[in-house]
C-alpha cells in the first residue's frame, strides 16, 4: 500500500513562541494560562487596544468572565518564526475574526456570534470550544498552510468546519449536532481547494428531523466551486449517526472543479462510516477518487458507495460493508478506468 502524503501542520500543534512577561504581568495570569504572557486581557474594553498593538512574537492571554461580549478582530500579522498567539484559559467570547498571517488562536470558548473566522497564511486554531453560533463553527476561507486541530464544535450553523484554500490540515476535532438555518444545510465539514489533509476527526449526531424543509446532513461535503478541488486526503475519521452520507462530492456544472486531468481528487482511506443514508459515499460527476480500506455500515445502507454521472477513473479497494450490503454501485457513464478489488462483500 503506498504511503499517504501528509502536509506538516502549520506552526505545529504546540506553539512556544512568545515574549517573556515582566513579573507584574506574570502575576496577572489567570488559572491555566502560561507565564510568558506579553499582556493579559480580562475586560472587553481592553481587547481592541491589545490587538491593535500586538507585535510578532507576542502572546496575548485572555482570562475571566468579563469577555463574553468581546469581538476579537485581529488584523496584525506575526511572522513564520514569531507568530502572534491569542490564548485563553477557556474564557468565553462572542467572536474570533482573524484576517492576518501567522496567528495562533488557542483555548477559547466561542458562542453566540459568528464563531471563529480565519483568513490568511500560517494560522492555527486549536483546543477551542465553539457552540451555538450563527455561522459555521470554524471557517478558514481562504487559508494557506494552516491548521485546525483538537477543537470541539457543537450545535453550530450550517457546517462545523468550513475550509477553502491550500494545504489546510484539519485533525483531531470533534463536530456534533450541526443545525440548519433558513432552509439551508447542516454538515460536519465542507472542503474546497487543494492539498488539504483531513485526519482523525469525529463527526456525529447530525439530524434532518424537526425542520420545515429538512437539510441533507453529510459528514464531508464538496461541490462545484470557484476553487478547483483536488489532492485532498480524508483519512482515519469516524462518521456516525449522520442522517445522509459520510462523503458527498458533486460537480453539477461538469468541468467546473478545474482539477488537472487524471489528478487524484480525493483519497478517502481508513475511515469508519456509519451514516443513516442509503449510501455512505456519493460521487456525482466527480472523477478520480480513491476509496480504500474503509469500514461502512448503517441502518439504511443499500450500498456503501454510489458512483454516477461520469465519475470516471475511480478506485475502490479493500473496503468492507456490514450486513452483506454491496460495496459499490457504478453506472455506465462512470465505468471508464474504474477499478475495484479485495472488497468484502466482493
Amino acid at each position: 500500500m503506498r504511503a499517504l502524503p501528509v502536509w506538516p501542520m502549520a506552526l505545529g500543534l504546540v506553539l512556544t513562541a512568545g515574549c517573556t512577561a515582566s513579573p507584574d504581568q506574570s502575576q496577572q495570569n489567570g488559572p491555566g494560562l502560561e507565564t510568558d504572557c506579553t499582556r493579559t486581557i480580562t475586560q472587553s474594553d481592553d481587547v481592541r487596544p491589545a490587538l491593535d498593538n500586538a507585535s510578532p512574537g507576542n502572546t496575548l492571554c485572555f482570562s475571566g468572565g468579563n469577555l463574553t461580549d468581546a469581538d476579537l478582530t485581529m488584523t496584525r500579522s506575526g511572522t513564520a518564526d514569531s507568530p502572534i498567539r491569542l490564548i485563553a484559559d477557556g474564557a468565553t467570547v462572542d467572536n474570533v475574526h482573524v484576517s492576518a498571517d501567522h496567528i495562533a488562536v488557542e483555548g477559547f470558548t466561542v458562542t453566540g456570534g459568528d464563531g471563529i473566522l480565519l483568513e490568511g497564511t500560517g494560522i492555527t486554531a486549536q483546543h477551542n470550544t465553539i457552540h451555538d453560533t450563527q455561522r459555521a463553527g470554524i471557517a478558514c476561507m481562504p487559508c494557506t498552510d494552516s491548521t485546525i486541530a483538537a477543537n470541539t464544535v457543537h450545535h453550530v450553523s450550517t457546517a462545523g468546519i468550513f475550509i477553502t484554500g491550500q494545504r489546510i490540515t484539519v485533525t483531531g476535532n470533534t463536530v456534533s449536532d450541526t443545525v440548519a438555518r433558513d432552509d439551508g444545510d447542516a454538515d460536519g465539514m465542507r472542503f474546497f481547494g487543494t492539498g488539504h489533509r483531513i485526519t482523525n476527526n469525529i463527526i456525529r449526531d447530525i439530524s434532518e428531523r424537526g425542520y420545515r424543509a429538512p437539510p441533507h446532513p453529510d459528514c464531508f461535503q464538496t461541490y462545484d466551486h470557484s476553487l478547483p478541488t483536488y489532492d485532498v486526503v480524508i483519512s482515519g475519521n469516524n462518521c456516525e449517526n449522520v442522517d445522509a452520507q459520510c462523503l458527498i462530492a458533486t460537480d453539477d456544472q461538469p468541468g467546473n472543479n478545474g482539477a488537472p486531468s487524471r489528478a487524484a481528487s480525493i483519497t478517502f482511506v481508513d475511515n469508519t462510516c456509519a451514516p443513516n443514508g442509503a449510501q455512505a459515499i456519493n460521487l456525482r460527476r466527480w472523477p478520480n477518487v480513491e476509496i480504500r480500506q474503509n469500514k461502512f455500515s448503517g441502518p439504511n445502507l443499500q450500498r456503501a458507495i454510489l458512483i454516477i454521472d461520469g465519475s470516471t477513473g475511480c478506485t475502490v479497494i479493500g473496503n468492507t460493508s456490514a450486513g452483506n450490503r454491496p460495496i459499490v454501485d457504478v453506472d455506465g457513464a462512470s465505468r471508464p478506468d474504474f477499478r475495484q478489488s479485495n472488497n468484502s462483500p466482493a
